[in-house]
Formats: C-alpha cells, sequence, structure tokens
C-alpha cells in the first residue's frame, strides 16, 4: 500500500478521493437529519433521499459515455468545482433567507448536487488503471475501497458528534455550517486533482458518433461479456437487499435490544468494520478468479443474515453481521479489478457506470419497500428474505461456468499510452530474416 502512495499521480487522486468522500458523507446524512428535526415528517425524510439516489438513475449511464468521450480528470475537476460553487449557492441562499425555512431548496439543491456527483465516480473508476501499473491495480482498487469505506464511515461518526452540535445551536444554524464544510472540502480535492496528468480516453473516435451511440455500445458490450453482465445482474440483487438494512437495524434495536442510539451505532458499525478488516486482508490472498470470489462472498453473507435472524442475544447479533462485513468486502474489489483490465479503456466509463447506475437506482426502490415488508413480515422473516436474496445473488450468477472460472487478467486488454505501446513492443520476439 506505502508503494502505491510513492506514485504522485495515484497519491493525489487518492487525496482527492478521500477528502470529496467525506464532503457526500456529510451531504447525504446531513440535510435527512435536518429535515427530520425541522419538519418532524418521516416521509419528507424518504422523498429527499429518493430525490439525491433520482439522478444516478437518470444520468449515470450519460456519465459513463462521457466519461469516455473526454479526459477524465477535466470530468473529476469540474465535478468538484460545480460541486462547491452549488453549495456556497445554497449557503447564499440560507443567509439572505426571508422568514422560515421552505421545502423546495432540500430538493432543488440535493437533486442539483447528486447529478453532478454522478459524473465524478465513473471517471474516477476509469482512471485509476491509467495511473498505476496493472500489476498494482488489484491493490490501488483496495485502498480505493477502503477509503470510500472508511470516509463513509468517518462521515457517520462525525454526523453523530456533529447532531450534539446540531441541538444546541439549531438545525438551520447547523445546515449552514454542514454546508459551508462541505464546500471547502470539494475544492481542497479539486487542489488534488488538477495537478493529475490528463488520462483522455483510448479511443479511435471521440465524438464523430452521438452520445446515445455511446450509451447503447456500453450496455451492448456489457450484455456480450457474459461475466461483467451477470455481476451486474448480481450487483442489483446486492443492492435491493442491502437497501433496507438500516430500517431493519433500527426495528431489531427497537424490539430486542432495548432501542438505545449507542447500541443502534455499535450495530451499524460492526458491519462497517468488517468490511474495512477485509479489505485490508484481501490483497494478501492474491485471490485470481473474480466469479469465484463474487458469489462466495454474496452466498456466505447471505447466511450470515440468516443467522442474524434467530440470534436475539446482541453479542451474537453483532458478530453475525461483523463477518457479514467481511464476506461482502471480499465482493467488489477483484470484479471491479477485473473488469478494469478487461474491459479496453474506451469502454470503461461506460461499464463502471452501469454498476454505479444499478447500485443506486435500487436504494430508493429496496428502502420504500422494506418499511412494507417490515411491517407484512416481521423481523425474523425479514432477515430470513434478505438473507436468502443475498444468497440467490452470489449462489445463481456461479451455475454459469465461464462467471465461476473467470481470471483476473494479468494486463489490461488495450496498451495504457506510449508507455504501454513500448512495453507490448519489447515482448515481441526478435524478427528473423528470410534470407539469413
Amino acid at each position: 500500500m506505502l508503494e502505491l502512495l510513492k506514485i504522485k499521480d495515484f497519491r493525489n487522486l487518492w487525496i482527492g478521493q478521500a477528502i470529496s468522500r467525506i464532503g457526500d458523507a456529510f451531504y447525504f446524512l446531513g440535510p435527512l437529519f435536518v429535515v427530520k428535526k425541522v419538519f418532524n415528517d418521516d416521509a419528507m425524510v424518504g422523498y429527499v433521499g429518493a430525490v439525491e439516489a433520482l439522478p444516478y438513475l437518470l444520468f449515470g449511464t450519460v456519465g459513463g459515455a462521457l466519461a469516455d468521450r473526454i479526459d477524465r480528470k477535466r470530468i473529476m475537476v469540474w465535478s468538484d468545482l460545480i460541486s462547491s460553487l452549488l453549495l456556497f449557492a445554497y449557503l447564499a441562499y440560507l443567509m439572505t433567507m426571508p422568514g422560515s425555512m421552505p421545502r423546495w431548496p432540500f430538493f432543488v439543491f440535493g437533486f442539483l448536487l447528486a447529478t453532478v456527483r454522478v459524473f465524478f465516480f465513473p471517471a474516477k473508476n476509469a482512471a485509476i488503471p491509467r495511473l498505476v501499473p496493472p500489476d498494482k491495480l488489484f491493490n490501488a482498487n483496495v485502498m480505493s475501497a477502503v477509503t470510500d469505506q472508511f470516509m463513509w464511515l468517518i462521515g457517520n461518526v462525525s454526523m453523530v458528534s456533529m447532531g450534539i452540535l446540531a441541538e444546541t445551536m439549531g438545525p438551520i444554524p447547523f445546515l449552514k455550517v454542514l454546508i459551508f464544510v462541505n464546500g471547502l472540502t470539494f475544492l481542497l480535492s479539486m487542489l488534488f486533482l488538477t495537478v493529475l496528468p490528463a488520462v483522455v480516453p483510448q479511443r479511435e473516435e471521440h465524438h464523430e458518433q452521438h452520445m446515445l451511440t455511446d450509451i447503447r455500445e456500453g450496455i451492448s458490450y456489457a450484455k456480450r461479456d457474459r461475466v461483467i453482465g451477470l455481476s451486474l445482474l448480481a450487483s442489483f440483487g446486492l443492492g435491493l437487499f442491502m437497501s433496507p438494512f438500516f430500517v431493519v437495524y433500527l426495528a431489531t434495536n427497537n424490539s430486542w435490544f432495548g432501542g438505545k442510539a449507542p447500541q443502534l451505532a455499535f450495530i451499524e458499525t460492526c458491519f462497517i468494520v468488517g468490511m474495512l478488516s477485509m479489505s485490508f486482508i484481501i490483497p494478501h490472498l492474491k485471490i485470481k478468479r473474480a466469479g469465484m470470489a463474487y458469489g462466495v462472498g454474496l452466498t456466505i453473507a447471505g447466511i450470515c443474515v440468516l443467522l442474524m435472524g434467530v440470534s436475539k442475544i446482541y453479542a451474537m447479533y453483532c458478530i453475525w453481521n461483523l463477518i457479514c462485513g467481511f464476506a461482502i468486502g471480499g465482493v467488489d474489489v477483484p470484479m471491479r479489478t477485473y473488469q478494469q483490465l478487461k474491459v479496453p479503456d474506451e469502454y470503461r466509463g461506460r461499464i463502471m457506470s452501469l454498476g454505479q447506475l444499478i447500485w443506486m437506482s435500487v436504494q430508493p426502490i429496496g428502502m420504500s419497500l422494506g418499511g412494507t415488508l417490515l411491517g407484512l413480515l416481521g423481523i425474523v422473516k425479514m432477515h430470513i428474505f434478505m438473507g436468502t436474496g443475498f444468497a440467490i445473488s452470489g449462489a445463481a450468477p456461479m451455475l454459469d461456468k465461464e462467471f465461476r472460472e473467470s481470471t483476473i487478467p494479468d494486463k489490461p486488454s488495450t496498451p495504457q499510452g506510449i508507455d504501454g505501446v513500448m512495453e507490448e513492443i519489447a515482448k515481441m520476439p526478435e524478427p528473423v530474416g528470410i534470407y539469413e
């Protein structure tokens, strides 16, 4: 991991990602907290969360197609800059706001900011293979995943601490502080990203065809590659059955464990700690079969969720939750590395965006259905329902031999820049003259 940080370009991307991720956590969680405090409207909390997820469904494929057309560094820099400007515009409105807080800014600014962020992530994931050597890509993805998880955890912990501050200063002043700090995080991230080299997609045609053609070609590519197509279907199941988790945690804590906030926080922390722990271990496992790792990880996670549903002892519930996070922590990185090395550079942005699109688009569906199903099934059956969903999402793709035996390539499918071209030429055998 330390060797990766010696690579200047990757280090700057990693620092920018870390800072930006804290900003994402702040903005996603903070306004929901304020909405609950100001309006005391649970339905509005759900609506605001759904509006923040909607841009991923509407513009996810566009973000991937754009990342395969223009310099990915420029996309990330502009995404951070526009995010910061939107937040400071929001702050300016709050500072001059007449009367009480209306509802519309939570929807409008939430939607606009999420729309801008849609373009950041496919550009980042498509840029990583161009900034590190192929033999270090697996570990680079580990660092990226760990950073996402750890900074989101820091954002959660910070929000708990800042929630105490909100009780003291009031929700609207708290929102102003939150927006100001969040705007600064995006500016800081942008400073590190501006020093990156250009990461222009390696393709013969840039603007000769329509954007919609690019999108269709990206989807067609995913359909042609059985392993990638099945992994995207599995990620749909993962997102669908994972999204109701917090609702189920809340109900389980209230019914089984006394309903205290610290216990609820510890339950959620166990899952995140499990994911983080596996992220540090997975580079040493030298996993080569991406499909097998994906399927086995999800199946084990499903079994753990089933066991959580029959574990009314708090310690056991937390242990199974920890192991569940541990199993899921080993799912993403091998498959992401497989996709980055298998997919030609000209398609990487679109394939990366499809995974993000599927994950984010099912979140509001899973969250809204989760509460309804919980009321119908009860806590135990809801755990069985989610655990079975996890297990089927992991086990079903492994019925396909190609998915089950898919191996992470040793090098990208296309040379990476002039250095890659020279490397490929160097590997060619010496020519033998016919007149020798």
